[in-house]
């Protein structure tokens, strides 16, 4: 089972940037004006994690605050990991930004879409001990070789993990309230860019909570890329004769910073991630409706239609894709279970990967009908988690179709993470996304 500790953080200095009264943006409903301890308001400051970062965004992001988090976490400077080093060492020695005296154990708290002001969904932010995946760490999708690299680059000149992965566990037991329910007194707020409001708490370390967090099975949800880019960081660091026989757990790069949520008490809100395609035959993409052969039928949906009727068919047993394609039209695909479960026989993945739409869309759609294979990612395959951009890239010309697709459900990650086997790429969107800026960690002695 994973070890899970308190971290000394880097924050946003609470006493620079607090202030007397709650500023009425980041105020809880019914909430007094004054907070009992101190609180920041971070909404100027914070930013998404750097794979959901548009250039638009980012420059948005740096003309609300010039101390912004995307300074570290993007930088758009020529040499981008060393400007976010020095920008790092620049706001440490200005006060903007402090490490915490003592180890801490962190609240983190967002809302849900339906109650934006009222951040519901919560979890501990700690640092786990790093372990390769297996019984106690489990990874549930497919990573690329990109992102990690980026990622490694801005770890070896930072010495700091800016964004907080997302680890979620699953238990039912009437005493997880009980341990969530400790006081605090430094707080720091946001909202994010579609005006949901996050919360960073403080807490004292206490046994009890840690000790029941190290004996949870942990599943990534999102921060596959970074986690694996702590162990080979991690790996790289050990790699030094001085420090190769140093016990598990002693140096500061043996951990990583996560966000850990109890799924079975928490609702989390899983969306999808939709695939936009290029550069492949157009007579076989019509070939999808007209000639839709054993495995599939096609039936015409107004394009405005398709989500909705995806939406309806959450829970049928039968693999089901929106496909849009422009002038070509929209249409529903529904496959037939049997003939598709047989077709994905063939795939060497366990039985949870197999009845995946998204395995089912990438090995007897696209591989098999167009010819697209998974190394595409990125070229001819590309994503959005948005249904009404994929229409509208489809529309431009930007792409020659799209699939919008069912979200990934909760039980379908755990069965696949627990068969010790992974999704496709991209499978699952947990939204919303945890932001960057409550808190850093630094890979320093504590």
């Amino acid at each position: 089972m994973p070890l899970v500790r308190p971290l000394r953080g880097i924050g946003y200095a609470l006493d620079r940037f607090r202030s007397d009264r709650i500023p009425t943006r980041i105020r809880l409903p019914e909430e007094p004006a004054v907070h009992p301890g101190r609180v920041a308001d971070l909404t100027d400051l914070v930013s998404p994690p750097f794979d959901v970062i548009s250039p638009d965004q980012r420059r948005a992001l740096l003309q609300r605050d010039p101390h912004n988090a995307v300074r570290l976490e993007l930088s758009d400077e020529a040499d981008p990991h060393t400007a976010a080093a020095s920008a790092l060492a620049a706001m440490l020695a200005d006060g903007i930004l402090e490490r915490r005296s003592d180890p801490a154990l962190y609240y983190y708290s967002h809302a849900r879409p339906e109650a934006p002001d009222d951040p519901s969904v919560a979890g501990v932010l700690a640092r786990v001990l790093l372990e390769p995946f297996g019984d106690g760490v489990r990874a549930h999708e497919h990573t690329m070789a990109g992102p990690k690299a980026d990622r490694l680059g801005l770890l070896h000149a930072t010495h700091t993990q800016f964004s907080a992965i997302l680890a979620i566990y699953l238990d039912g037991s009437p005493r997880y309230r009980n341990l969530m329910s400790r006081q605090w007194t430094d707080e720091w707020r946001a909202r994010d860019a579609d005006g949901l409001l996050h919360t960073l708490a403080a807490v004292e370390p206490d046994d009890q909570l840690t000790g029941y967090l190290s004996r949870q099975q942990l599943f990534i949800a999102d921060g596959h890329h970074r986690y694996e880019t702590a162990l080979a960081y991690q790996a790289q660091v050990r790699a030094d004769p001085s420090l190769r026989e140093a016990a598990r757990g002693a140096l500061p790069s043996d951990w990583v910073m996560m966000v850990l949520v109890n799924a079975q008490l928490e609702q989390l809100e899983i969306r999808a991630t939709h695939r936009l395609i290029r550069g492949v035959d157009e007579a076989a993409l019509q070939g999808l409706i007209s000639e839709p052969g054993p495995l599939f039928q096609a039936f015409p949906v107004a394009p405005e239609e398709l989500t909705d009727r995806l939406h309806r068919l959450r829970d049928a047993e039968e693999p089901a894709f929106g496909m849009f394609m422009g002038n070509g039209g929209s249409y529903l695909l529904i496959g037939d279970v049997d003939g598709v479960r047989d077709r994905m026989r063939r795939e060497p993945l366990s039985t949870a990967v197999q009845r995946l739409d998204l395995s089912v869309l990438h090995s007897a759609v696209l591989a098999d009908r167009l010819g697209l294979e998974v190394g595409e990612a990125g070229k001819r395959i590309l994503y959005t988690t948005d249904p009404a951009d994929a229409l509208a890239r489809v529309q431009s010309g930007d792409a020659q179709a799209a699939f919008l697709v069912r979200a990934s459900r909760m039980d379908e990650l755990a069965a696949v993470a627990t068969a010790g086997d992974v999704m496709p790429e991209k499978a699952t969107y947990f939204y919303p996304k945890l932001l960057t800026g409550m808190v850093f960690y630094p890979l320093e002695d504590e």
